[in-house]
């Protein structure tokens, strides 16, 4: 009857938890803290305890205040925890920190570290090992990708394993390392035994302590570890020392440095700036002015209004009424705003999308035609929205000159008259040479 009451509650348990977990999304974001926390204490084949559930009841109210995102476990047998830990770990394993608590029986076989579940008998060499869950795979299955992995062990207040059994482990746990960004922290020395009850009667002693100081603000994990070493120490009459391992790559803080204290030091390594005025900076629903944008030479808003500033829209063109047309995608406004110049006669090239000087040029024509001082020569929404509303041929074609057929004389115009160009000298003819002259003549000779 016993185990099948404790069947029934498994299952029922390990439903609610899984629809439960359902519901959490595996986030990869930064900064997000989850954490497990197991509490047994109901044995049913070993002897119990009478803290573990409380204990991990309330350090998990406690790590929820501390924006951890938590999963309990109390009392669950192994088929429980196998199907939550396979959704937890799913989760942690883009978190950046992971907390894993563990209140109960636990025990080191040669020198490895076992947790023991409520349904464990233990009553053979070999239920040591197939009964129990070994700390070191937990740990390898709950370590972030790329976070930190704290680990707490309030475990061996009690021997649980029968008397002929007990000369196969050893005493309290063994030392361990979970490699780098794992912190480990032990009720009590390695080979030691932790008590089961503090002064509270609720709490053991190193959980007691540890929910006295974990909320501390400003508080790193080394220190806290500190504060409750000397309280445990204290409350046990130095019969228990709470120990740890760190191999952190940076200090972790439960209540990290007030947000607004780090804020205002880096407020004050700024430089001061000045208030804008009013009429230093003109908005229309077009072309916002972002602060962002602003060029090397207006860093300082005072000089806003100083600076020559290209007109933000075309001068006599209001800003698109509400309903209006709605200007054409970013990349689509070259050949859009073409394709308008042409229309009103203002650009003769071919529509292609590809702004150059041509297209520059028309739109100096356009602002030419309109008697409008010269403004954006660029394809912007504001341009193409001033476009649409002008009507053809606003841009006359351009005279084409006649050509004067040349007349056999040239006028030059010199000093206000004019005057006919003077006909080239004609060159001088060759000087006769001197000396006798000669004449060739042709002498036939005929022959009968």
């Amino acid at each position: 009857m016993i185990h099948r009451f404790f069947a029934h509650l498994a299952r029922a348990v390990l439903a609610m938890v899984l629809v439960a977990l359902a519901g959490v999304p595996a986030l990869a974001e930064t900064g997000r803290k989850l954490a497990l926390v197991v509490g047994n204490e109901a044995y049913a084949h070993v002897p119990g305890l009478s803290t573990p559930v409380k204990d991990a009841q309330a350090l998990a109210s406690a790590l929820r205040d501390l924006d951890f995102d938590v999963t309990v476990l109390t009392d669950a047998d192994p088929g429980v925890f196998d199907a939550v830990l396979d959704t937890f770990a799913a989760q942690a394993a883009q978190a950046e920190t992971v907390l894993f608590y563990y209140a109960g029986h636990a025990f080191q076989a040669g020198g490895v570290n076992r947790l023991v579940p409520v349904t464990a008998r233990l009553d053979s060499a070999e239920a040591l090992i197939s009964e129990t869950v070994e700390l070191n795979a937990i740990a390898a299955r709950l370590k972030p990708a790329e976070g930190q992995l704290l680990i707490f062990l309030d475990a061996c207040r009690t021997d649980p394993l029968p008397q002929a059994l007990r000369g196969q482990t050893d005493a309290g746990l063994a030392q361990y390392d979970g490699g780098a960004g794992t912190f480990v922290a032990f009720a009590t020395a390695p080979g030691e035994v932790a008590w089961d009850k503090g002064t509270t009667e609720d709490s053991s002693p190193f959980t007691a302590a540890l929910l006295a100081h974990i909320a501390q603000p400003e508080q790193s994990l080394s220190d806290l570890m500190i504060e409750v070493r000397n309280e445990v120490e204290t409350a046990t009459g130095g019969k228990q020392t709470p120990w740890e391992q760190s191999s952190l790559r940076s200090q972790f803080y439960f209540v990290p440095p007030a947000a607004a204290d780090a804020d205002a030091e880096v407020l004050a390594g700024l430089p001061a700036f000045d208030t804008a005025e009013d009429d230093s900076i003109i908005l229309d629903e077009l072309s916002p002015l972002r602060l962002a944008a602003l060029s090397s030479e207006t860093r300082n808003l005072s000089v806003i209004s100083a600076v020559p500033a290209t007109p933000s829209h075309i001068a006599g063109i209001d800003a698109a009424p509400s309903g209006g047309p709605q200007p054409p995608a970013a990349a689509d406004l070259p050949r859009a705003v073409q394709d308008e110049l042409k229309r009103i006669g203002c650009y003769a090239m071919a529509v292609d999308g590809d702004w150059g000087n041509g297209s520059r040029n028309a739109m100096r024509r356009y602002y030419t035609a309109k008697k409008a001082e010269a403004g954006e020569l660029e394809p912007t929404a504001e341009v193409w929205l001033a476009l649409t509303k002008e009507p053809e041929k606003t841009c006359k074609p351009e005279p084409v000159a006649a050509k004067k057929k040349s007349s056999g004389t040239s006028t030059k115009k010199s000093t206000g008259t004019t005057t006919q160009k003077a006909a080239p000298t004609p060159a001088p003819a060759p000087a006769e040479k001197s000396g006798p002259k000669c004449k060739f003549m042709v002498v036939a000779i005929v022959c009968s």
